[in-house]
């Protein structure tokens, strides 16, 4: 559980860091990335049983 709660912990520090600094993605992959971490910061609260 260590293990997911720190995969958890680095995907919303790099997904805040990616929100809060568009310039730094290209728009389309931007748009992929996004979708792509949201969708395992989800799956990770799931697991985690975080809300």
């Amino acid at each position: 559980m260590h293990d997911a709660q720190k995969r958890l912990n680095e995907l919303e520090n790099m997904y805040d860091a990616l929100a809060n600094n568009p310039s730094w993605v290209h728009p389309e992959v931007s748009q992929a990335s996004f979708g792509w971490m949201l969708k395992e910061i989800l799956d990770l609260r799931v697991v985690l049983g975080v809300s």
